[in-house]
């Protein structure tokens, strides 16, 4: 038979959780695999900047410009921008997860909604210039 008199409360605690022993404080949620991701892609973002400015160096100073050449130089520059888009993404997410502002969070939702739409533009000028340049090449060839 079940009593429902006994009203001891023996089972309880104190009522103080600690909550930093259990957990780690983890600021934005962001995994390491995500953190180390983010580090090898600014790596390579890099390389790719240095890679197109090396480029557009030599197609501005150093070769005779014809309608190819102008092609190739747009095509660097845009490229060129849309890397150096995506470093000051990258950038804007470790600094956000390494500090840890609020208003630093603020800023990278601001950037991630105005780099969305820059991203789509370089990325369909990209596409588009390389279609110009395919069409061009074929006309030539014909």
């Amino acid at each position: 038979e079940t009593t429902t008199t006994n009203l001891s409360l023996g089972y309880t605690t104190s009522g103080f959780v600690s909550y930093w022993e259990e957990s780690e404080y983890n600021c934005s949620g962001v995994s390491d695999e995500l953190m180390i991701f983010a580090g090898v892609s600014v790596g390579i973002s890099i390389c790719g900047l240095i890679g197109n400015g090396i480029v557009m160096w030599f197609l501005v100073f150093h070769m005779k410009q014809n309608p190819f050449t102008i092609y190739i130089l747009n095509l660097t520059a845009a490229d060129f921008s849309l890397l150096l888009l995506f470093l000051l993404l990258l950038l804007a997410l470790l600094s956000s997860t390494a500090f840890c502002w609020s208003i630093f969070l603020l800023f990278y939702r601001a950037l991630a909604l105005v780099a969305e739409f820059l991203c789509h533009f370089f990325d369909l000028s990209i596409l588009g210039l390389l279609t110009i340049t395919s069409m061009e090449q074929c006309i030539s060839v014909l």
